[in-house]
């Protein structure tokens, strides 16, 4: 791939991860762009069963992304989808039909304790608190004019829409919202709370 192309497929990446998502609090966004980091790596010698990649076909890809092993699961499928659409797009400006077995996405989990954010061990849920920080210090969070059925992510700034399917938690005599499970695990563990399964 050329320069272009690398710059081009990580704006796309980051658009599709960290964009300008509709009810996401713009400070969560924010820090969550700058925490988000997209790189390239040659391979020399790419061969598969086939034998080795020449120069004129489809690159073969592949592609991994890390998070906090609590998000692995929740957010895989989510994540390796919107990667692909990235990979497509760049793919149909070329006219490239990528071959079978020539995109590999995989989401690896990194365990508590292994997180080196700024340099130090930590946890999803410091991840969390990182992330929110600045939309959680503001006094008027929890005061925003919603629409019925809707609340707001207490940790993210979020709106969710409570109903079937919602990510949910009782406390303090009503019934919170979150964007996702790890949102509601981290909150839950903050106030000592026990998350439901």
């Amino acid at each position: 791939m050329t320069a272009e192309d690398r710059e081009g497929l990580a704006g796309d990446v980051c658009r599709l991860l960290v964009g300008a998502e509709e009810g996401v609090a713009e400070e969560t966004m924010r820090r969550a762009r700058a925490m988000t980091h997209v790189g390239f790596r040659e391979l020399d010698g790419w061969t598969t069963g086939d034998g080795p990649w020449r120069p004129g076909d489809v690159p073969p890809l592949w592609v991994t992304l890390t998070v906090p092993e609590a998000w692995r699961a929740e957010m895989s499928r989510t994540t390796v989808g919107m990667v692909r659409r990235a990979v497509r797009r760049l793919d149909r400006s070329y006219g490239w039909q990528r071959p079978e077995g020539h995109l590999w996405i995989n989401v690896v989990g990194i365990a508590d304790g292994s997180i080196g954010m700024d340099g130090r061990p930590g946890t999803a849920d410091e991840v969390v608190g990182r992330m929110t920080a600045e939309y959680r210090a503001r006094t008027d969070a929890a005061g925003a004019d919603l629409p019925e059925g809707v609340t707001v992510d207490p940790m993210c700034g979020m709106r969710v829409r409570l109903g079937r399917g919602a990510v949910t938690l009782e406390h303090e005599g009503r019934t919170m919202g979150f964007c996702a499970k790890s949102c509601r695990a981290a909150y839950a563990r903050e106030h000592g709370l026990s998350v439901p399964m």
